[in-house]
């Protein structure tokens, strides 16, 4: 009661500064009456320019052009108003008398001035002298996206991205090319400062830019987590015109499967399964002849009336929503930017679902002309719920094999779902919905995400800055497991299993940056001095247990309870210098070193040294370039430098002792045992990426046209691999070791066009990559690494990387026909003249595959595979089409890839005849005495010929083209809007919005955007019937008040 009754006072106290410091805010940003002065804002072609800043110069007040260049706003007869926009001369104009001023602003040589971000600090453009690329606010907006690395995707040349689809699962990145073998070679993640994970956290529309810094020149500031390319994300710092701005963005949207698979139909499969038992001699299904009994005890249905479309009852039509609000404001001396949103995603799949809760709040102020402070802040909620491998098997993969004459329930059975039975059936397949519902829907991921800077800018001079920032980055996660107790006549679970795990992550970074930033004459230098520190540190506990029941999910509950947990430690110590230095504005070098000291490495090895350099000529401002108008920018740039690769265990270098619960006897007692299972390697270093750059940046007409394109050679030594131990020295574990190098050669190009009229504008970027990777070298001259294998895929590995081919390349046979009758047959077998051995085997008849003797002994063994092709592209290109007529807006964004290869593991599974389970309409076209012109092998059961192994047979040309989005929006006028709302709503867009809505491949499996499953870094391209993408069609609203 003491307690309750001090609360309402205290929360009084309270909330008094909090409320003064509301209304501090708007009093800040108000203004006194004055006369309205309107007017227009054209280009130097007369096409309306919506965005432009119209400030009261010396004051706070200040306004914005709408869609149709048309402001408003309140000056007095003696005030100057100033008109900017990025990209143009900015323009003063006094008002007088004058209620309508409108006017027209010339071009600024197009964002020669404009600034980007590149690492602790930004530069123009015009003196950028490495290869940075640039994800625009606009078009950030223009893409609906989950997560900030889908925004890259097609828009920036020499970054690859790949969506894994499941909800909630990141998409693979890569820039420019792979750069590792064994360890993931994914860029580094630096938001708002701070190299950071968890991209999912984060809302995109809370970002300003993305900078990708691709080259050395630009990454190498980051060192020795550099080497796979760094991504710059900065968020929304708030406005400075004097205006409080609230949006809100709101979108709602369904999602289906873009194609289908054509599987066999209940008639379809029993005669399909005839075929292929009886031709193995095994008797056909009791079930086949007695498809008129009860699909369970007490049902009405039979099977002979039951033909279930396992494809329609998995994937479903589902929901995605997206909502935020924001808050945007500020003046002179402070600016704030607040955000709170939820996002929402059902999978094409049941029981894969995802969903984010994010707040922010970004502020800086400036207190006097010497001291600015200044804070970003992030937190953040999620839940997801993943796709789970069953035995490896995936949940399309199940619905690929399941039976057609089997009902999707069976009330009599545990758990409520039933499956076929080796005897009756001869068949075992997983019913797809019950793995969904009871090995999925109780397996959930849950986070929370803090992500924040503080930082204080002192000026000591106009050319002098120190800046001192704290960042901080907490993560917590916590997986909940409940795998309940079920029989299906098959299969059972008996007793419920109980899991959790919880994992807690720290990352504190200490930064002290000088910058000296000075023009003397036709000199300019900036010179950045940097002492920084990060340390991080991770915990985790698990525990498990049993239930004999499925009343009870938590582990306080549990029978054989059994926990574990682990505490893990690193430490990053750098110094960084840089200098940028121009002559003249024509001439341009860039320098930079950075050192960093490891605790993951041993002594002797802690320490790195990270150089870079470039040099630009801008030919555009010479002198004998004058006269050619047609060329508003020309420059030249070549950079080299060198990153490294840390992304290793805390205690890779050291041996390891573990300790479980293992007994050994001493003494006739039983003993807690320890020993040592993993070898120590003091000589552990970091994997060292070298990159040249050569490119150009190239504007015409008026900065109208612009052509960048950059050739580059990056190459990574001492890779980073497992080295393989003896069994018998008795470690459980491989050491890693640096030994082996690999190169990537690329080109990039990205054009585009501006064009604004009166009415009408609209502008196209298309970019274009190829990139060509080669392993230099391994542990030894003729080592291989091997990847890919699966009973269920024929049994075979299916990549291999070895010297002189790119790095996991698909490796096996080559198919060179099907054997039509007998006498083919023992002609092959008699090719090496021994009456005693095979062609292929002794099994091999009429109707199999023949695979091609590529080595000429006679013989198909393991020495005939080859290299049939690569999983990484020739080349990736993305075109994007925006444009405005009146007050319609439209984005088409095209995406694709081209020349790289996919192993389709879902025609395995539809072709391979291994056993009986359901498979494609593909085997009604098995060859037969009566059917030999087909490419489909004859039906049997057991695949005796080995016809599913890995070959060509399997290898699909994985080429796309993908109408990635197709937007379009109206916005309300903003004079209607005006006055319909009494001036409360400045802006009114609605729009519908499609993803992934065409598709044009030869691919034939679900989806050519594949990425790898399960984590394995050497099974990219590998399509074991992984989740496909889905096409979604949204309705969205945005509001400005």
């Amino acid at each position: 009661m003491k307690h309750s009754t001090c609360s309402r006072p205290v929360t009084a106290t309270l909330m008094r500064p909090f409320g003064t410091l509301i209304l501090f805010f708007f009093l800040a940003v108000g203004t006194a009456f004055a006369q309205q002065v309107t007017g227009t804002v054209t280009n130097s072609q007369g096409g309306p320019l919506p965005g432009v800043n119209v400030v009261v110069k010396g004051t706070n007040r200040g306004t914005a052009t709408d869609r149709d260049g048309r402001y408003t706003i309140n000056a007095n007869s003696s005030a100057t108003l100033v008109f900017s926009y990025i990209g143009y001369v900015s323009q003063e104009v006094s008002v007088g008398n004058q209620s309508t001023i409108s006017i027209q602003l010339a071009d600024d040589q197009q964002a020669l001035n404009e600034v980007v971000v590149v690492g602790y600090g930004t530069q123009r453009k015009s003196s950028l002298t490495a290869a940075v690329s640039t994800v625009t606010p606009k078009e950030l907006k223009a893409l609906p996206v989950i997560s900030p690395q889908q925004a890259l995707q097609g828009r920036v040349p020499g970054v690859s991205i790949v969506n894994n689809s499941s909800p909630g699962v990141e998409p693979v990145v890569r820039v420019r090319g792979v750069g590792s073998i064994s360890l993931n070679p994914n860029p580094l993640y630096v938001i708002d400062g701070v190299p950071a994970g968890g991209l999912n956290n984060i809302d995109p529309k809370d970002i300003e830019s993305l900078e990708v810094l691709k080259d050395a020149s630009a990454a190498a500031i980051y060192g020795s987590r550099a080497a796979n390319g760094v991504i710059l994300i900065t968020t929304k710092k708030g406005s400075n015109n004097g205006k409080i701005n609230i949006n809100i963005d709101s979108y709602y949207g369904t999602q289906s499967a873009w194609r289908t698979l054509d599987l066999l139909n209940r008639d379809e499969y029993i005669r399909y399964g005839t075929a292929l038992l009886t031709a193995s001699g095994q008797p056909v299904p009791g079930r086949f002849n007695n498809l008129n009994t009860p699909i369970y005890d007490g049902a009405t249905q039979t099977f002979a009336q039951t033909d279930t479309d396992w494809q329609d009852v998995m994937f479903r039509n589902a929901p995605i929503t997206d909502n935020q609000l924001s808050i945007t404001g500020g003046n002179a001396q402070s600016r704030f930017y607040m955000s709170v949103g939820h996002f929402s995603q059902q999978g094409i799949l049941p029981f894969t679902d995802y969903n984010r809760q994010s707040f922010r709040i970004n502020s800086d102020h400036k207190f006097s002309k010497f001291l600015t402070v200044g804070q970003t802040l992030l937190a953040s909620t999620d839940f997801r719920r993943l796709e789970r491998d069953g035995g490896g098997r995936s949940l399309v993969m199940n619905i690929m094999r399941m039976t057609p004459y089997w009902p999707v329930r069976d009330p009599t059975k545990i758990g409520g779902f039933s499956t076929t039975a080796q005897g009756l059936d001869a068949t075992d397949p997983e019913n797809p919905l019950r793995v969904a519902e009871q090995e999925q829907q109780f397996q959930t991921d849950r986070g929370v995400k803090l992500l924040g800077t503080v930082f204080t800018e002192i000026r000591f001079a106009d050319w002098l800055r120190y800046k001192f920032t704290v960042g901080a980055d907490f993560a917590t996660t916590r997986f909940n497991g409940f795998l309940p107790i079920y029989s299906d006549g098959n299969r059972s679970r008996l007793i419920a299993n109980v899991s959790e795990n919880r994992n807690n992550f720290f990352s504190l970074l200490l930064t002290n940056q000088l910058t000296f930033d000075k023009t003397f004459g036709k000199h300019y230098i900036n010179a950045t001095a940097i002492a920084e520190r990060q340390s991080a540190e991770s915990r985790s506990i698990s525990a498990s247990g049993q239930r004999p029941d499925n009343n009870i999910q938590v582990i306080q509950g549990v029978s054989n309870p059994n926990g574990n947990s682990s505490l893990n430690e690193n430490l990053l110590i750098s110094y960084v210098g840089r200098i940028n230095y121009e002559y003249g504005g024509k001439y341009l070098l860039s320098a930079s070193v950075r050192r960093d000291g490891s605790s993951k490495f041993a002594p002797g090895r802690k320490w790195g040294t990270f150089p870079a350099a470039s040099v630009g000529w801008r030919i555009s401002e010479e002198t004998f370039m004058k006269n050619v108008p047609l060329i508003s920018e020309l420059k030249l740039r070549a950079s080299y430098g060198r990153t490294g690769f840390n992304a290793i265990g805390d205690y890779e270098w050291q041996a390891l002792v573990l300790a479980n619960n293992t007994l050994y006897p001493f003494n006739n007692a039983t003993q807690l045992g320890s020993y040592i299972n993993v070898l120590s390697n003091s000589d552990l270093s970091w994997e060292i990426n070298n990159t040249t750059d050569v490119g150009f940046d190239l504007s015409l007409l008026n900065n109208r046209i612009s052509l960048t394109a950059d050739v580059y050679e990056r190459q990574t030594d001492g890779l980073l691999l497992r080295v393989p131990l003896a069994n018998s020295l008795g470690y459980s574990n491989s050491p890693l070791a640096n030994v082996g190098s690999i190169r990537n050669r690329g080109l990039e190009l990205a054009l585009g066009y501006n064009h604004t009229g009166k009415s009408f504008q609209w502008s196209a970027t298309g970019v274009f990559d190829l990139v060509r990777n080669k392993v230099l070298n391994l542990a030894t001259p003729n080592a291989t690494i091997n990847s890919g294998s699966n009973a269920d895929f024929g049994g075979f590995d299916i990549t291999r990387t070895e010297v002189g081919q790119p790095i996991q390349s698909f490796y096996g046979w080559v198919v060179d026909g099907i054997f039509q009758n007998q006498g083919e047959i023992e002609a092959a077998n008699a090719i090496d003249g021994n009456n005693a051995t095979f062609y292929q085997n002794d099994r091999t008849a009429p109707g199999d595959i023949r695979f091609r003797d590529l080595n000429g002994d006679g013989r198909i063994d393991a020495n005939d595979r080859t290299y049939l092709g690569s999983y990484i592209p020739k080349f990736n290109y993305g075109l994007n089409l925006t444009g405005n007529y009146r007050n319609f807006d439209f984005t088409v964004f095209f995406q694709g890839v081209a020349g790289n290869k996919i192993y389709n593991g879902t025609k395995v599974i539809g072709q391979g005849q291994l056993r009986l389970f359901n498979a494609t309409t593909d085997v009604l076209n098995a060859w037969t005495p009566q059917n030999t012109n087909t490419d489909v092998p004859r039906s049997i059961s057991g695949d005796p010929n080995q016809n599913s192994r890995t070959s060509d047979r399997f290898l699909e040309d994985g080429s796309y083209l993908r109408l990635k989005n197709l937007s379009i929006g109206y916005t309300l006028p903003s004079a209607v809007l005006s006055k319909t709302t009494r001036g409360y709503m400045n802006r009114l867009r609605v729009y519908v919005s499609s993803n992934n809505l065409l598709t044009f491949t030869k691919y034939t499996g679900y989806d050519p955007e594949i990425a790898t499953r399960g984590g394995n870094l050497l099974n990219n391209g590998i399509d074991y019937a992984n989740y496909p993408q889905a096409r979604t069609l949204i309705v969205g609203l945005n509001l400005g008040f």
